[in-house]
């Protein structure tokens, strides 16, 4: 079992369950508070925290077991130095190298600030992909997918019409091996990868499967 934290950056995945789309000054205060709160009570008999947006007062948290914490957000000044301070594992989105190598550099730093081991946490990113045979039209190949949405609609979709760097790519195979190597040479340890409109086109995850995943086994 996982336990993940972010700040969040959708405001209908946080207006869709009722919750207020607060500021970003107050959404990333409370991530703060909540990741220093959370980490206490797992790890601390008898937590008494008072801050701006959460306080506790000694509760009762049993069984206490401690699953892996990830933390996602590429912040250089307050996610990654939360994640260096707590995490047992990170994320960042984009799946672009360069933007990755300058986070992991920022994630070190703060990591030898608080005395933290850089290497014991775990290193990841997400991309979302569309796999396709090499030299296949990407509108007829996404066609199935996509359904009635345009190429460009479907890129956007399939990362909820968010953060730029996450908009589904239309790749080859062999494309996608020399991005995750390259993701692997900088640093990355895990990977998560997203293809759209999967529930109505199994052939991009049977490609991913058959020309992909055998390259990185151990």
């Amino acid at each position: 079992m996982y336990a993940g934290r972010g700040a969040c950056w959708s405001e209908h995945e946080w207006t869709a369950y009722g919750y207020p789309w607060t500021s970003l000054k107050d959404r990333m205060g409370s991530f703060a508070e909540s990741v220093e709160l959370i980490h206490r009570l797992w790890t601390e008999d008898d937590v008494v925290f008072h801050g701006k947006y959460h306080s506790v007062d000694k509760p009762y948290v049993e069984p206490r077991r401690k699953p892996p914490l990830w933390i996602g957000g590429g912040g250089e000044k307050v996610t990654l130095k939360l994640a260096a301070q707590y995490a047992d594992a990170c994320n960042f989105g984009t799946g672009v190298v360069d933007t990755i190598r300058r986070k992991l550099a920022v994630l070190r730093t703060h990591c030898n600030a608080v005395g933290r081991d850089y290497d014991a946490i775990v290193k990841s990113t997400s991309i979302n992909v569309f796999p396709v045979e090499a030299g296949a039209d990407p509108v007829t190949a996404t066609a199935k997918a996509r359904g009635r949405y345009s190429l460009e609609e479907f890129r956007e979709i399939g990362n909820g019409g968010g953060l730029e760097g996450l908009r589904a790519e239309v790749v080859t195979a062999k494309q996608l091996r020399i991005q995750l190597e390259q993701l692997a040479e900088v640093g990355i340890e895990y990977v998560i990868v997203y293809i759209p409109g999967v529930a109505y086109d199994h052939e991009p995850l049977q490609r991913f499967a058959a020309d992909v995943v055998p390259g990185f086994r151990a």
